[in-house]
């Protein structure tokens, strides 16, 4: 069954998380979790995205994100987990 799509609601806060396949760790070292920070702000600069807090751990990572355009889905992999 496929998910429901999300609701994108300009200026509200919005909780995204990302988790590892199988919760298999997504940073092994410093740099890795230095390079997720600057793409993060990179990217959410880019589609106009507040960043209030992060919480990077091991094996995922909590996001609230506020985003300023509805069609902008600030949760969506395809901005976040690919970024270009």
């Amino acid at each position: 069954m496929a998910r429901l799509a999300r609701i994108v609601v300009p200026d509200l806060p919005h909780h995204a998380t990302q988790r590892g396949n199988g919760r298999a760790k997504v940073f092994f070292t410093p740099e890795d979790y230095a390079l997720h920070k600057t793409l993060l702000v990179e990217h959410c600069r880019a589609a106009n995205v507040g960043i209030w807090a992060w919480c990077l751990m091991p094996n995922h990572v909590h996001l609230i994100l506020t985003p300023a355009d509805p069609e902008r889905n600030c949760g969506d992999s395809a901005f976040i987990a690919r970024p270009s």
